[in-house]
């Protein structure tokens, strides 16, 4: 297995929206929701809504572009770095994402892996920029393409996306500086 790490969030994902889709789990006690989350002090739920998707399409998409991503960033800072930022990138993007949606959107539910993944695309952008300057950035410009065009969706907390995203930069500039990455 070349991506173990990868591979058990995405089994986890996938039996969460299992347990979901047969009731056993309710997507409610899951998900982020805004004010509850920070204000009765569920932190948790940032935790756990990373891990839940309600939608087959959601649970496909979010896992394939995880399996995508994750297993080169595995494969790229070894196993104990990628859990480190992947906790990292999930709680406090989660909680940034909570925190300024607090008031615009109270009670709204915030659920999925996205915010993660968007993350973790910033640090594969800031090592791809490290190792071939724009031309690495350059090839991802239909990915941004299609990240900016999703999260411009009403029905996407775009807020998550763009906290995880920043989260991912940071995370990626540490890591750019504490490793040298080689071009193949």
């Amino acid at each position: 297995m070349n991506s173990p790490v990868t591979t058990i969030i995405i089994l986890i994902n996938i039996a969460i929206f299992g347990l979901v889709n047969t009731k056993k789990l309710d997507v409610g006690s899951l998900g982020s929701s805004y004010m509850m989350t920070i204000q009765n002090h569920q932190y948790h739920r940032v935790i756990t809504s990373a891990f839940t998707q309600r939608e087959v399409m959601h649970l496909f998409c979010n896992m394939y572009s995880l399996y995508n991503i994750g297993t080169t960033l595995e494969r790229a800072l070894g196993k104990e770095l990628y859990i480190l930022f992947y906790a990292l990138i999930m709680v406090v993007g989660g909680l940034l994402s909570a925190r300024i949606k607090k008031k615009k959107s109270p009670f709204t539910l915030s659920i999925g892996a996205s915010g993660v993944l968007c993350g973790l695309f910033g640090i594969y952008m800031v090592i791809a920029f490290s190792i071939w300057g724009f031309a690495g950035i350059r090839s991802m410009v239909p990915t941004i393409v299609i990240l900016v065009a999703m999260t411009l969706s009403p029905k996407i907390d775009s807020v998550g996306h763009f906290t995880g995203l920043l989260t991912g930069l940071i995370c990626g500039i540490v890591v750019v500086n504490m490793y040298s990455f080689v071009a193949y």
